[in-house]
């Protein structure tokens, strides 16, 4: 007692503001800190916060413990204790008569009292304690509410509350609400409670916010006052019950009136209280109550509540109410506590209640039966039972609700419920079922619908196609979802029993369509009309968009199951044909538009066109058409679009989205075709939605949807596609599948910047990159799995994937994506795989390779590192006698000797270890270890060798062979490495075929796989060996002999940096270069962009000789030769763009182009430049326009662009031109910044006009840029002929007999066959040129028609580094052939007109050969029409007879499609005439729906027609590039000009060309002769004559700096001995060719044999006709009407009399049909006048019968008779560019057996040359001059020739000092041999700057006259420039050299002169320059005598010196 005594001193003595329960203290009077009084402050406390409240709560606990022992002095009844005990009762009044929280922790603390109680004493001492304990507290209280009971019955009635009571009266109420002991005696409440408790309520009833135990145990109160104070009052506190206030205030007074509803002991008067009570208690519950409190009661509610359902009492309404809530708040908690009672139970007790089947049967209503209410716990009750038994108990509540509650004995206000719930409950057990996705239970529950449901549910929806939407009712909706979800629930199972058998082969129910009374019923219902049940119907088979039937295969796998699983899918998809589609083809078209205004109709509908099944999508695509008015999809897809914007793009993207996530193959293909379709509808150029329509914010995001949606099916596509591949479908039909995939990819890539434009148009924010980068993240995630398709098998499709692929990695780097690394290292693994290592096996080219590589670099900003750096073995010169070797050459003989040893030994050692190999080869473990050992002891054998090796100095050539060999070793040891895990992996593969792969296939996984052999796949497997394989097993054959026939390898292969040195006298080899895919990439196809942009940012108005920006110190002039292409490119370069500005201007000038209009429709940034693109009509541009790929065109806001230098304006280049139909898109490529540039938005409006083309210039850039990895780069740059060789007798007189030519001839073919490099060939004209040439090529193809005269040897070269077996042609290699060139179109086909007669083989053999000439047709000679690729192409791909037969077929189906159109709208007139009806009527409609159907049906055939023909694009795109292949695998030759020669055909292909022969090569450019030799060319003969017409320049200023200059001159000059000359000519009379003989080559010009006699015709018998004639024409040149250009009318007049006089003395002797007149002139104006005149004359016929050209044109070309008229005649000035010597040369040698020439003499002496040629003329007496005109109209007999006196001018050319001059009107009398020479005097003028200076002669800059003069014009150049007079002949005469020589043109070389020159003998005589001035000496070149038959004594070469001769005798 005394510890209790301290205890109660201890309490008694705290301060009195310390609460004794609660934590208040102080000045905290009213704090709140327990959970329950601080509720809604919970959520917004910290842990600070938190923290401090619970130290609190804490420290109160610990005091109330104190408080709860001190309390035990109660029980110590003696006078000792009564102080204390007194005490502690004053202290626990006053504490509880201030604080309500102490009053109720101090009750709620009874518990803790008796618990500490029970843990020291007895139950019976602790029981006797509370009596005590609770006897206190009710007296206590009592005494308080009797005080209570005092002070209000003083008060009048109306004042008494609760607040007059004073505080004491409040905390005693309160208290006694709180004290369990006291609100449970009865007869306390009776006497103390209830008379207080009603005077408080007096005026205000009484308001307690916390579940006070009174309160509760209230609730249950027979007290009328009470209970309904407490239900008044536990309504009104709104939130829940604590578990605290659960527990303390709830729980004991709920468990002790369960205990009088037991059914045991059931007070039935209770009742209904009870359920009151509960009901009101349970909406107080939360879900954590109910689980933790309410369920763990000792008396379960819920078991209890079964026992109730059955008793008739008025609790139903209060139990139902509570069953609802449990079900909703914790359903798990409700059937956890009922045990083993199931849901089948609890249904049949609720529903069988009498009470309510008492309720149901009431139909006269007195009060409300509120039966919804009463039935509200149906949905949760179904709710809250696991789908997986969900079927037995809601089987029981549909039949009640449907079926038992229907009947008539209940009310219809209970019908309506029971049906309203009923359907309901159905429809949400089908959604719960449907989470199982599928299985027997929801199989179950469709068959319970179908065959227990259906019929009763559906009849609901009779006539629902009369009503609005507003009229349709609940019950009426609800069958409508349950319609649409059971039709979901069926399409859902099937696709789950499609998952399962995928992956177990079975399933555990049957399939088949379970609900198929719901299909048949629904769907016959649908009637024209309001269509709420065709948009349920067709919502719920949307689903079926995810299914497809089982492959063979894959039925193979389970016949059983996957045929009833593809019949149950048939099923489905028969009745959505046949009941839906087919009912919904009767509605109007305003009936269609109302159904697609639903959603889910418009949703299921386009994923209904999207199906798989070929007759689901065309009835709905039927449907369409029909809402559309539209006869084909596209034009329907239109009309969607652009009604139902969007709508259409959501659905669309809905649908794809279930494509993309099922992964199926099915409904792919339409797929491609519908989104193709949607995209052209969005994008097209010619009427696409988005290039005219403007968007809002929503169309935005669907746009955006539809996108992302596109690259997400297209990702699954790529994904998936090598899987089906596998499943067994038709590899055709998967090729073609592949094919239009990639098609479609490349396509909607290609639209990405229409999109981007549209968005960034509309949303009005963020920049281009950042809607760039959104949009393209798309494509980005898809890009992974795009770059798989690289390994595709398909050529069509590598090309495709490559270019897609190249083009995504471009336009992600500009938008600033970057694709992740694994993507990147996956095309870096393509990229550097090889035949050696493999990393990912694919067919792509080298070329394709290079272009990857390129477009990755790009992307990523580095470089990738190549998987085989080979060395670049390029030309160097000769190795003199006595000098020493330059570094990186190899003594071969040197290497060769030291590895024979070596090789020796290796194969000894090689057959030593094939022997034990071969022992020891049966043991698997034993071969391994073998290996094993073997590649051990060559590893130590290497490095025993590497350390034995002393570090002495050791020669370099011994160095370089000791290395090779090392290599050797390592890449030996290396190789049969690989080679050994080769072979393991073949074996491996071997064995799983043996086992039969597949066969054991456990799941659906693999079901249906394909396990055929590898290589029969699309993509190339990663296991499959290489093609090439088999042919490199090992190494070691390219060391030792083997039985299998092996490549020959011609050369070794080793490093070195040029020519391998080259055996004295013996033919030039050059090394063959293995490349890199990037070297050869940058070969064949350079990058153009640096050009594009320097020529773009020109100014089209700019006025001068330079480009903009560009001054004269940027230019140099060419050199001889170069040391490196880097400075070879530094000076060609920049001279390209000169002449390439000046190329501009010229068009500038002659522009005559049409202006357009162009409308912009797209605008994106591609490569740092914009591009636009624009439509024009395909007639404008072929009659008009003539634009093409590569044109450069001026943009203008300006409608006349060239002529408005102040309009914004820029120039662009056509990049693509895209043609569709009657309409082209042209995209133009501009640089950013120009002054047009921001004008250029979307639908803008500009003008272009054409400019010019630059694809020559193009391909010579790239040429230019490639250089460096041709393999004749170094002779290139050093500009070095290879040298020459001398042939022996034996084979020159060998060649003289095959090819019948002469000895230059011989020696040239000779040369050109033995010789690697350049071989020069200088061919004067009527040398034989092309009979050379035709020599050479049946030289070089000897080995290949050595067997046959139409075989064709194909020659697999080395490949190149990276390339793969088979990554090209069949045999793995490219297809080595002969390319054949020439600057002009006409060169060409004459070579390929000689060609094609046939060649000559070295051995005698005459052949035909196959030949290909490339180019465009309309720029080609009729002749050869029959050889060009595209003919040849045709042929090989067949006539046109099946496609003319099919265009007719499917004209027919227009044609039909027509008039069944017409036919129905004739029908529809009729029926909206009103006439017809009744039967009538009927049978019209009938008529009217079969025309529709037929419509229909032509409709479905257009677009499948439409479709092929894309298929047929695609397929003749593929046809067209293979027969391109296989003609050129077929040709022996192929010819083309140089720049055609550079065609993009080329680099696609597998070609190489490593010989060409270049035709007039001294008439190109440099620039153009490097086209052709990039394809691997390491043989190149050039042939031509610098002596003729020099290459068009435009540029002077380029000129200046030689540009000009052909590369053979350049190698000419370099190395004059090496070439080759001509020496005999075979075209001209001797009277013709003497004078340019002598003039023009030095004399080294002979005559053929015979030739006087072979060109001797009757006309010759005249003088005035004879062989050579000058006509001296004394008219006067005038000015053209345009232009610069001059004409002279006298000259035509006397060429027309010429005409006329040949005609009428010798008509009959000409061959006119052959043109055997030519009619030529410099000036093009002068040709028009002879045109025109002739034509005037003899009508247009005259055109066919004599050919009118320049001089320039007519080179190379020759006719029977030469009409020449020189023009030039004035009485003062120069003679222009006729003092071009080249061209006086080129048309004084056309002529073969007649050359007139019509000049004024007097004018033309004024040039040097032409002052000899007249005075030659006037020597040889072929001059006439006077009466010219009159003359010619005497008859030619007048003017016999006399006899010959038998002088041979060319024997013995005799010099005349002066002319003899004769009467005007006479002819010279030819009393001598007309062919007498006569060398005028020539005075020599000093050398200053007035000399005569000769037009198109290419001097050095330094040796020019400060006045500049302009390139050599072409044929169409107009232009007369004026030059300087030849000095006066009177002057100094023979002052020069040897008198009367004819002065030598090479006194000084000039870069296009011929190493031919002529001196005296006295070698310090000067000769005489082009133009005049003195120069030192030269060794003369004097011809070679023809040879004998047989002549065992070498003949003297043509250019050494000759030794005089004796003049020969006759």
């Amino acid at each position: 007692m005394a510890e209790l005594v301290a205890k109660v001193q201890e309490l008694t003595n705290l301060d009195s503001s310390v609460h004794w329960f609660c934590p208040c203290a102080n000045d905290d009077q009213h704090g709140r800190y327990f959970d329950d009084d601080c509720i809604d402050l919970l959520a917004t406390e910290d842990e600070s916060e938190k923290a401090a409240r619970q130290a609190k709560i804490k420290s109160s606990e610990t005091l109330r413990t104190e408080v709860l022992t001190a309390l035990r002095i109660l029980a110590y009844d003696g006078t000792e204790a009564a102080p204390y005990t007194g005490a502690m009762k004053a202290g626990l009044k006053a504490q509880l008569a201030r604080c309500e929280i102490c009053v109720r922790e101090f009750h709620r603390a009874r518990g803790q009292m008796q618990t500490m109680l029970e843990a020291d004493y007895t139950e019976e001492d602790v029981n006797n304690f509370l009596e005590r304990y609770d006897a206190m507290n009710n007296a206590r209280i009592s005494a308080g509410l009797d005080h209570i009971t005092e002070c209000l019955t003083e008060l009048p009635a109306e004042k008494r509350d609760i607040s007059s009571t004073g505080e004491a009266g409040i905390f005693t109420l309160f208290e006694a609400l709180n004290c369990g002991p006291f609100i449970t005696n009865e007869n306390e409440l009776m006497r103390h409670f209830d008379k207080p408790f009603k005077m408080v309520q007096s005026k205000k009833k009484l308001k307690l916010p916390t579940y006070a135990p009174g309160v509760a145990a209230f609730l249950f109160s027979h007290n009328a006052e009470r209970q309904a104070w407490a239900f008044r009052n536990f309504t009104n506190i709104k939130r829940p019950l604590t578990g605290t206030e659960f527990e303390y205030s709830v729980k004991p007074y709920l468990q002790a009136a369960a205990g009088r509803v037991s059914i045991i002991s059931l007070e039935l008067n209770f009742l209904s209280t009870f359920w009151r009570a509960v009901r009101l208690i349970t909406s107080k519950l939360t879900k954590e109550l109910i689980a933790s409190h309410f369920c763990t009661m000792d008396t379960n509610i819920y078991k209890l509540s079964m026992e109730h359902w059955q008793v008739d009492a008025g609790h139903f309404a209060d139990m139902a109410f509570c069953y609802q809530r449990w079900l909703e708040v914790a359903p798990e908690a409700f059937w956890t506590a009922m045990g083993g009672i199931n849901g089948q139970h609890v249904a049949e007790n609720i529903l069988n209640s009498p009470v309510l089947q008492r309720l149901m049967q009431t139909k006269n209503e007195t009060e409300s039966l509120d039966l919804e209410q009463k039935l509200g716990w149906v949905m949760p009750f179904i709710r809250s039972i696991k789908p997986g038994t969900l079927v037995p108990p809601t089987r029981l509540v549909f039949r009640m609700l449907l079926h038992k509650f229907q009947e008539d004995v209940y009310s219809g206000y209970a019908r309506t419920v029971a049906w309203k719930v009923g359907l309901a409950a159905l429809l949400e057990t089908i959604k719960l079922v449907k989470t199982l996705k599928g299985g027997p239970v929801v199989v179950h529950l469709l068959e319970v619908i179908a065959k227990e449901h259906t019929s009763v549910i559906l009849q609901e929806l009779e006539g629902i196609e009369k009503k609005g939407e507003m009229s349709i009712d609940e019950t009426e909706q609800l069958v409508l979802d349950i319609v649409e979800a059971a039709l979901a629930l069926d399409v859902q199972s099937l696709t789950h029993s499609r998952v399962v058998l995928e992956k177990t082969q079975a399933v555990d129910h049957e399939i088949s369509v379970s609900g198929l009374d719901i299909w048949k019923m629904a769907m016959r219902l649908i009637k024209p009309g309001y269509p709420a049940l065709a948009t349920a119907a067709i919502a719920g088979t949307s689903g079926l968009l995810s299914l497809e039937k089982f492959s063979e295969r894959q039925i193979k796998a389970a016949p059983k199951l996957t045929k009833a699983w593809n019949m149950a899918l048939d099923h489905m998809l028969r009745h959505v044909h046949l009941e839906m589609l087919e009912r919904l083809e009767a509605s109007l078209p305003e009936q269609l538009v109302e159904l697609y205004q639903e959603q889910k109709a418009a949703k299921g509908l386009v994923a209904l066109l999207f199906n798989g099944e070929a007759e689901i999508h065309q009835a709905t695509l039927s449907l369409f058409k029909g809402l559309s008015g539209e006869d084909n999809r596209r034009d329907t897809l239109m009309h969607l679009l652009k009604a139902f914007f969007d709508t259409t793009l959501t659905c669309v993207a809905s649908a794809q989205g279930t494509i993309a996530r099922s992964g199926i193959f099915a409904p792919c293909s339409t797929f491609l075709k519908i989104t193709t379709d949607v995209l052209s509808c969005l994008c097209d150029s010619q009427d696409g939605y988005l290039r005219s329509a403007t968007l809002d914010v929503g169309n935005n995001q669907s746009l955006e949807r539809f996108w992302a949606a596109t690259w997400s099916t297209l990702d699954m596509l790529f994904r998936q596609t090598e899987p089906w591949s596998q499943m067994g479908y038709d590899k055709i039909m998967m090729q073609d599948f592949c094919r239009a995939t990639m098609d479609f990819a490349d396509y909607a890539f290609d639209q990405y910047s229409i999109l981007a434009n549209t968005l960034l148009s509309t949303s009005g924010s963020g920049s281009a990159k950042e809607v760039g980068k959104k949009l393209l993240g798309h494509p980005t995630r898809t890009f992974g799995n795009a770059t798989k398709w690289l390994r595709l098998r398909d050529e069509y499709l590598i090309a495709k994937a490559v270019g897609l692929t190249c083009k995504m990695l471009v336009r992600l780097q500009e938008v600033g994506i970057r694709i992740d690394e694994k993507a990147s290292k996956y095309i870096e693994d393509v990229v550097t795989s090889t035949d050696k290592n493999a990393k990912i096996k694919t067919k792509l080219t080298a070329n394709q390779k290079a272009e990857l590589q390129r477009a990755l670099e790009k992307h990523v900003g580095r470089e990738l590192a190549d998987s085989d750096t080979s060395g670049r073995n390029t030309p160097v010169f000769d190795v003199l006698p006595g000098k020493a070797a330059r570094p990186g050459t190899i003594d071969v003989d040197a290497w060769q000797s030291k590895s024979e040893a070596e090789k020796a030994r290796r194969q000894t050692e090689r057959e030593h270890n094939d022997a034990y190999g071969d022992l020891i080869s049966g043991v698997s473990k034993g071969a391994e270890a073998w290996k094993r050992h073997q590649q051990t002891q060559q590893i130590q054998q290497i490095q025993q060798t590497q350390q034995s090796r002393k570090p002495a100095a050791m020669p370099a050539t011994q160095k370089a062979a000791q290395k090779h060999q090392e290599d050797t070793k390592s890449f030996l040891l290396k190789r049969k490495q690989d080679k050994a895990a080769s072979d393991k992996s073949k074996a491996d593969a071997l064995a799983r075929q043996k086992l039969g792969a597949g066969s054991g296939v456990a799941g659906l996984g693999d079901m249906g796989k394909d396990h055929a052999l590898k290589g029969q796949n699309v993509m190339v497997s990663s296991g499959e060996e290489s093609e090439g394989d088999d042919e490199d097993d090992d190494l070691d054959d390219l060391f030792k002999p083997k039985n299998k026939e092996r490549r020959k390898i011609e050369r070794p292969e080793f490093e070195t940096s040029g020519l391998r040195p080259e055996v004295k006298k013996g033919p030039t080899r050059i090394q063959r270069t293995t490349r890199s895919l990037k070297d050869m990439r940058a070969r064949l196809a350079p990058d153009l962009q640096s050009l594009h942009r320097v020529i773009l940012k020109w100014d089209y108005f700019h006025d001068g000789d330079y480009p903009p920006g560009a001054e004269e110190h940027m230019f140099q002039g060419v050199k001889n030769s170069y040391l490196d292409p880097t400075s070879y490119q530094s000076t060609f370069e920049p001279l390209l763009t000169l002449e390439a500005w000046q190329g501009m201007v010229k068009s500038r000038e002659e522009n005559s182009a049409k202006p357009y209009e162009i409308k912009v429709l797209s605008r994106s940034n591609v490569d740092n430049l914009i591009e636009i693109s624009s439509m024009i009509s395909s007639n404008d541009n072929q009659r008009e326009l003539s634009l093409h790929d590569g044109d450069v065109v001026l943009l203008s806001r300006a409608k006349r662009p060239n002529e408005d230098a102040s309009a914004p304006h820029c120039l662009a280049r056509i990049c693509k031109m895209k043609r569709s139909k009657a309409q082209i898109e042209v995209v133009y490529q501009l640089v950013p910044g120009s002054s047009l540039a921001p004008a250029l938005a979307v639908q803008a409006v500009i003008w272009g006009m054409k400019v010019q083309s630059i694809t020559p210039l193009e391909r010579e850039f790239g040429a230019l840029q490639g250089l460096q990895y041709y393999d004749l780069c170094q002779q290139i740059i050093r500009a070095a002929p290879s040298k020459r060789i001398a042939a022996n007798e034996k084979q020159i007189v060998n060649m003289q007999e095959v090819w019948k030519v002469n000895r230059a001839q011989g020696e040239a073919v000779h040369a050109a066959l033995e010789n690697e490099g350049f071989s020069l060939i200088q061919g004067p004209p009527g040398s034989g040129k092309t009979k050379t040439i035709v020599a050479i090529v049946g030289g070089l193809l000897s080995q290949t028609l050595s067997g046959s005269s139409s075989a064709v040897t194909k020659i697999n070269v080395p490949r190149m580094a990276g390339a793969q077996a088979g990554g090209g042609s069949a045999e793995g290699g490219a297809t080595r052939k002969l390319l054949v060139c020439a600057p002009s179109n006409a060169a060409v086909d004459e070579l390929v007109m000689r060609l094609k007669d046939g060649v000559t083989t070295k051995h005698g053999k005459r052949c035909q050969i196959k030949v290909v000439r490339i180019g465009r047709s309309d720029a080609i000679n009729s002749q050869v029409l029959d050889v060009t690729m595209d003919e040849l192409v045709a042929k090989r791909l067949g006539g046109n007879g099946d496609k003319e037969a099919l265009r007719i077929k499917n004209g027919e189906i227009f044609k039909q499609h027509e008039s069944i159109s017409a036919t129905i709208r004739e029908l529809y007139d009729k029926q909206n005439s009103g006439e017809v009806k009744g039967t009538e009527l009927t049978n019209l409609m009938s008529e009217i729906a079969a025309a529709k159907r037929r419509k229909n049906e032509l409709g479905v055939r257009i677009d499948n027609v439409k479709d092929q023909e894309q298929n047929a694009g695609r397929e003749a795109e593929l046809s067209r590039k293979r027969a391109q292949q296989a003609v050129l695998d077929e040709a022996h030759v192929i010819c083309a000009t140089l720049s055609g020669s550079g065609h993009d055909m080329f680099q696609s292909l597998n070609i190489e060309f490593e010989t060409v022969i270049i035709d007039e090569a001294a008439q190109c450019v440099e620039m153009s002769s490097l086209i052709p030799l990039k394809y691997g060319c390491v043989k190149c003969v050039m042939v031509g004559d610098p002596k003729q017409l020099p290459p068009t320049v435009f540029s002077k200023e380029a000129a200046k700096f030689q540009y000009e200059q052909s590369l053979f001159v350049r190698m000419q000059n370099n190395s004059p001995a090496e070439v080759h000359l001509l020496d005999t000519q075979y075209r001209m009379h001797p009277d013709i060719s003497v004078f340019p003989s002598r003039t023009f080559y030095d004399g080294l010009l002979k005559d053929g044999d015979g030739m006087a006699s072979l060109r001797q015709k009757p006309w010759h018998k005249s003088q005035l006709l004879a062989p050579y004639r000058f006509f001296d024409v004394q008219g006067q040149h005038s000015a053209a009407p345009k232009g610069h250009s001059l004409v002279n009318a006298a000259e035509v007049d006397i060429a027309m009399a010429l005409y006329d006089r040949l005609m009428a003395d010798f008509g009959d002797d000409l061959d006119t049909n052959g043109r055997a007149v030519g009619i030529i002139t410099p000036y093009k104006s002068q040709l028009r006048l002879l045109k025109d005149r002739f034509s005037q004359r003899y009508g247009q016929g005259i055109l066919d019968q004599v050919e009118f050209n320049t001089t320039d044109a007519f080179q190379g070309r020759e006719s029977e008779i030469i009409i020449f008229s020189c023009v030039r005649a004035s009485l003062g000035g120069g003679i222009g560019f006729l003092n071009d010597i080249r061209r006086m040369n080129v048309g004084l040698t056309r002529a073969k057996s007649s050359l007139w020439v019509l000049g004024n003499s007097t004018s033309l002496s004024r040039g040097q040359y032409w002052r000899l040629l007249v005075e030659d003329a006037k020597a040889r007496q072929l001059y006439t001059t006077g009466n010219v005109m009159g003359m010619l109209r005497q008859p030619s007999t007048a003017f016999p020739v006399a006899a010959s006196n038998g002088y041979d001018s060319r024997a013995n050319p005799r010099a005349i000092t002066q002319a003899e001059h004769r009467p005007p009107g006479t002819i010279s009398n030819a009393t001598a041999d007309s062919r007498k020479v006569v060398k005028p005097t020539v005075a020599t003028p000093k050398p200053t700057e007035d000399a005569d200076k000769m037009e198109g002669i290419r001097y050095r800059f330094e040796d020019r006259v400060s006045k500049k003069r302009p390139a050599s014009p072409e044929s169409g150049n107009d232009d007369d420039v004026e030059m300087k007079d030849a000095p006066d002949t009177t002057e100094d005469s023979g002052a020069s050299g040897t008198k009367g020589d004819v002065p030598s043109l090479d006194g000084v070389r000039s870069r296009d002169e011929t190493p031919t020159s002529v001196s005296g003998t006295d070698e310090k005589a000067s000769s005489i320059r082009a133009n005049g001035t003195a120069t030192k000496p030269r060794a003369v070149v004097a011809p070679s005598a023809v040879p004998q038959a047989v002549r065992k004594k070498p003949a003297a070469s043509p250019f050494m010196p000759a030794k005089k001769k004796a003049k020969p005798t006759r």
